[in-house]
């Protein structure tokens, strides 16, 4: 370990340095500061003509009844929303006289009313005049009238001697409320912040560890074989080096989230003043909105305090992790074998992310539960800042847990040294996990995985050369780090959209006074919910992953006729329309005919123009760029049959539910032909587009021309697929480097990325077909 502080310098200076360091850096501070400032000024309510604060200056009063009203009280609990205000009682004068002399208000003739008040038999009237003079609207008059009409009614009370309390006692309603005993002390975790605040923080920390992680793997791997390796070892050994390197790139990190903070806390400042500004103080901010929000009995009910002592836990975190990723990475030597060990990296803290999420659900925060996930590093690294926030551990099981993770963490640094000089100078990932138990026992492999490398034979028993097997190698690692993206694709859409979709609806619920279970069946909801959970988290976070792959993608260039591209679109329609009924007969039969099909219900009836929008825009789009151009950029090089086939599979799986699966497969083909054939993503745009958009937009809108228009594309699509299967001019081209069928299928289909987002997108399917029936 010695000289690793000049490790730690001479890549810090590196990185910091560049310009995507700074460039970077002041990017997102700067969206950080916007977001933060228009998220306090929302939060605030200054873009709330309902709670703005009034210009109202002078009210003069015509009191024609008996009563007495308090206008010094009024005015104090009104400050807020009446800086200015200034009462006056009026006698002798009609309120009409008194509103048309200017003599009565001249110092202040634009922000004055008269009010006059009247008992007759039935009620009391309140009537407001507006001078002439005066600019004072109609609207702001009738919000003056309506907050003195409790002044009014607290003078009614006052006159028949019987104290407000007393009155409200007599004709309040009667509630009842249940409150079951096993639940009354984990009441307060069911709170918005205690529910929020993890899921936050664990959104964070994953973010974190995907955008920094694939930096740890890049310094470590890349400079196995450079000749500044050799100058470098000399200063230290291998487990100074990768302590030195991963410390770095945690102080890089570091210092861009200490940037974010102060822009963050900038912009929270910002938005106070401007709102401040709008409404005289009148509302809150993000930061007193948080404290209030802070439950008693935790690690600290100082916010400084908590939040000091988050950020140790949230660093200490994401330390564990960074030393996760130097450990799979310091098996990698090449850019393709770091895809590959980035793509383990990820899975492992996807599960420790999942498994953080889901065990307290599934236990009902059970206290061995949430004490085994505490205790478990990668689960731990999750759950140990949200607990701190939400008040869920106590200062001394935090300091316990804290010591754990840290524990945890520098033997992990140890064994990362120790695994990164057994592989210092080889090449190749497989056997990662055996060597790793190796490392930690003591015991030495025997076998040399570049002699089994030499000697692997296909399926079909024919031996197969080095350029063979490099060639199948590297279609593994691609089509495996793609099967990680979609993994990360569905996961991202359903495990944080559910989490996203919470906070979403939370949100609603408050501003627009709901209950959440209308919330949920709101289709603008479900609109907002699934764009944000989609295309804002769950796209980008595939896309992400892709590029893993690095130099394997390969851009397509060439063309197909009119002809065919019209008769592709054709095609589409009774494809569509016929598998639609086959998967509407397979889920009745399983389900015994219970089973609904929720896209249908939700996205595909009424006039939701966001729902339109959704349907026909954003998920062609978004779709095409996962499904055509990331996926069959990647793939192409090693087999056109084998890439469509692919990428039909996963955007069948993809939609997770049985009512899309097998029509998604078949235009998947079809659209994936297209793309091959052209490397024209925006022709596939196109015919998904119209596909969707017939169903989306033209059926709701007029189902009588949708009715005509189906029938003229079901018999234009047999005669294209009847065409088409006649000249039979559909044509695959051999790539450079090609993979023979039977390697090429294995490869993709039988990879650990592609099979743990087949079983994701299996179990997500089932849960969505009987899990809605068992509930009824």
């Amino acid at each position: 370990m010695k000289n690793w502080l000049k490790i730690l310098k001479f890549t810090l200076k590196q990185a910091v340095k560049g310009k995507k360091f700074i460039a970077s850096t002041v990017l997102i501070g700067i969206v950080i500061l916007i977001v933060a400032a228009g998220s306090n000024i929302l939060i605030s309510g200054a873009l709330n003509k309902e709670i703005q604060v009034s210009d109202l200056q002078d009210v003069y009063i015509v009191n024609e009844t008996d009563l007495t009203i308090d206008t010094d009280s009024f005015i104090k609990k009104h400050q807020k929303d009446y800086p200015l205000l200034k009462i006056t009682d009026l006698e002798g004068v009609s309120a009409k006289d008194a509103a048309s002399d200017p003599s009565i208000y001249a110092q202040n003739s634009s922000y004055s009313i008269v009010l006059e008040i009247k008992e007759d038999e039935e009620s009391c009237n309140l009537t407001v005049y507006i001078p002439e003079e005066s600019n004072m609207g109609s609207g702001d008059s009738d919000d003056f009238a309506e907050d003195f009409v409790e002044a009014v009614h607290n003078a009614k009370i006052a006159s028949t001697n019987i104290s407000e309390d007393e009155l409200n006692m007599a004709i309040s309603d009667i509630k009842i409320t249940k409150v079951l005993a096993e639940e009354s002390e984990e009441a307060k975790d069911n709170t918005l912040l205690a529910y929020l605040a993890p899921m936050g923080v664990m959104m964070l920390l994953y973010l974190l560890v995907i955008f920094y992680g694939q930096s740890i793997g890049q310094i470590i791997s890349m400079e196995k074989t450079s000749k500044l390796m050799e100058y470098i070892l000399t200063l230290t050994g291998p487990t100074g080096l990768i302590f030195g390197k991963v410390t770095a790139i945690f102080c890089e990190a570091v210092t861009q989230l200490l940037v974010w903070l102060v822009c963050g806390l900038g912009g929270v400042a910002i938005g106070s003043v401007i709102s401040s500004k709008l409404i005289g103080g009148n509302g809150t901010n993000l930061i007193a909105l948080f404290v209030e929000m802070l439950p008693e009995g935790g690690v600290s009910n100082n916010f400084i305090v908590l939040i000091i002592l988050t950020l140790i836990a949230l660093l200490a975190a994401f330390l564990f992790y960074c030393f996760v990723s130097a450990l799979f990475a310091s098996f990698a030597a090449t850019a393709e074998e770091l895809a590959q060990t980035n793509g383990l990296s990820i899975m492992t803290m996807m599960v420790g992310f999942l498994v953080s999420i889901y065990v307290p659900l599934f236990t009902d925060n059970s206290k061995i539960g949430l004490m085994i996930i505490r205790i478990i590093p990668f689960t731990s690294a999750f759950v140990l800042p949200g607990d701190v926030v939400c008040a869920r551990i106590s200062l001394i099981e935090f300091i316990i847990y804290f010591a754990l993770l840290l524990f945890f963490t520098i033997m992990l640094a140890v064994l990362t040294g120790r695994v990164y000089k057994n592989r210092l100078f080889k090449r190749g990932t497989k056997g990662i996990f055996a060597e790793i138990l190796s490392t930690i026992t003591g015991k030495v492999s025997t076998k040399d995985s570049d002699e089994d490398a030499l000697t692997t034979s296909s399926e079909n028993g024919k031996a197969l050369t080095v350029t063979d097997y490099e060639k199948i190698d590297k279609a593994k690692k691609s089509y495996t780090v793609v099967g990680f993206a979609l993994l990360a694709l569905i996961l991202g859409a359903n495990a944080l959209g559910t989490l996203v979709g919470n906070v979403i609806a939370n949100l609603m619920a408050a501003n627009s006074n709901r209950d959440l279970m209308s919330v949920y069946s709101d289709t603008s909801f479900l609109v907002i919910n699934n764009c944000v959970a989609m295309y804002l988290v769950a796209c980008p976070l595939c896309a992400l992953v892709m590029k893993f792959t690095n130099d394997s993608v390969v851009k397509v260039k060439g063309h197909i006729t009119k002809n065919q591209y019209l008769r592709s679109i054709f095609m589409m329609f009774p494809i569509d329309i016929g598998l639609s009924k086959l998967s509407e007969f397979l889920a009745s039969a399983l389900s015994g005919g219970e089973a609904e099909n929720a896209v249908a219900t939700n996205f595909l009836t009424g006039d939701n123009i966001l729902a339109m929008i959704m349907v026909s825009v954003f998920a062609p789009v978004f779709e095409e760029l996962i499904f055509r151009k990331l996926i069959i950029d990647r793939t192409r090089r090693y087999g056109e049959l084998v890439a469509i086939l692919y990428s039909a599979v996963a955007f069948g799986i993809f939609h997770c539910n049985i009512y899309q699966l097998f029509y998604a497969f078949a235009l998947g083909l079809i659209l994936g032909y297209v793309y091959v054939r052209t490397g024209n993503v925006i022709l596939t745009i196109i015919m998904h587009m119209v596909v969707n958009s017939s169903s989306s937009v033209l059926y709701p809108l007029n189902p009588t021309v949708y009715e005509y228009f189906i029938y003229a594309m079901l018999v234009l699509g047999i005669g294209s697929i009847i065409y088409t299967l006649i000249k039979r001019d559909i044509t695959f081209e051999k790539t450079k480097d090609s993979v023979a069928f039977k390697d090429l299928s294995g490869v993709a289909f039988r990879n650990s990325g592609t099979i743990l987002f087949t079983l994701a997108g299996i179990m997500i399917m089932l849960y969505s077909l009987f899990v809605p029936v068992l509930m009824k």
